[in-house]
């Protein structure tokens, strides 16, 4: 199958299971946030390595299966899941709220800061990955409870604390 279509040219997009919607949809609005924000924090996790990259590649891995919960038709949840397709849970949010508290153990809040404030290129690609992230999260209000968990919500609201705790403390690794 080509990822050229032309489907599109008419104003309209394909879900998964054969689901079809208006490109102006909120459904696409929630995904086209989630894929900005994946495509936001590609561009951060280029300039880093090590742990911090490693997270950054896990949330993206993550993005993408809630990427899929978002673009599942209503009523095709058991569709869904038979495919073997992934949901965001429980175990990802406490990861993320994991890994908030151990940047937040050594980067202590020291008031608000402007983006970019400091110099640091890649602390001002995490706070664009942040904005999007909460973005995301503002869209995800319009479809979740129809066709995707409510935790995904929850998750877009930790990653955009988490970017946020991120961002301030990747001040002193200046990309």
């Amino acid at each position: 199958m080509s990822i050229t279509t032309k489907r599109g040219d008419r104003g309209f997009t394909d879900l998964l299971f054969g689901g079809k919607v208006s490109k102006g949809d909120p459904q696409i609005e929630a995904l086209g946030a989630v894929d900005e924000l994946n495509a936001n924090l590609g561009i951060a996790r280029v300039l880093l390595d090590g742990e911090i990259a490693r997270a950054i590649d896990q949330i993206q891995e993550w993005l993408v299966t809630l990427m899929g919960e978002l673009a599942m038709p209503f009523g095709k949840e058991i569709e869904y899941e038979k495919a073997g397709f992934g949901r965001i849970s429980i175990t990802e949010i406490q990861w993320l709220e994991d890994w908030s508290a151990s940047i937040e153990k050594e980067e202590k809040f020291k008031g608000w800061l402007r983006p970019g404030e400091r110099g640091g290129e890649l602390s001002a690609r995490i706070h664009l990955a942040r904005t999007v992230a909460r973005r995301a999260e503002r869209r995800s209000w319009d479809v979740v409870d129809e066709v995707a968990s409510a935790e995904v919500r929850i998750f877009l609201n930790r990653l955009s604390d988490a970017l946020w705790l991120l961002a301030s403390a990747s001040e002193k690794l200046r990309a």
